[in-house]
């Protein structure tokens, strides 16, 4: 495991939604570079029964990230929770394809997150209606939960090489 650099500082200006959407872009390579010589069988491997694979985990962070993101961008946002968690391999690329639609949708609506959305507040379409947040606390929320399972992602490639 790498060391991990702080951010390059946002192009746009330096508030709160510019330095969490650079660490969203960090997490990303972060993910990219946990990829690094695994084939599509390891992508699908799972540990244990219960447990999920590492194409899961990944289906699963990007349909979180955009549904916040969307959400706090003000644009209607629709998944489906379930099938992220639908045991369908995926091939390397596919995985990294979902990633790269990632980061283009962060590019695509970061100039809605603005500190007004980021002060809004609202529940999130999977959600409870009476979990109303912040937007800014969503955002950071989802952030922890990319990190988390950036982790997981670690420890069943650990457990995969074993």
């Amino acid at each position: 495991m790498g060391t991990v650099s702080t951010p390059a500082t946002p192009m746009m200006n330096d508030d709160a939604s510019s330095t969490l959407i650079a660490l969203f872009h960090q997490v990303h390579r972060q993910l990219r570079d946990e990829l690094d010589g695994l084939d599509d069988d390891a992508l699908n491997w799972v540990p244990m029964p219960g447990a999920n694979s590492i194409a899961t985990i990944i289906r699963h962070v990007v349909g979180s990230e955009a549904e916040t993101l969307r959400s706090i961008a003000g644009i209607a946002a629709e998944r489906d929770r379930g099938a992220e968690f639908v045991a369908s391999p995926l091939t390397r690329q596919e995985v990294l394809l979902l990633l790269d639609s990632a980061d283009h949708l962060i590019v695509e609506l970061e100039p809605r997150i603005n500190i007004s959305r980021l002060e809004a507040e609202f529940p999130l379409p999977t959600m409870s209606a009476s979990d109303v947040r912040t937007g800014l606390s969503w955002l950071t929320g989802n952030y922890g939960h990319t990190r988390e399972h950036l982790g997981q992602i670690q420890l069943t490639k650990q457990l995969h090489q074993r």
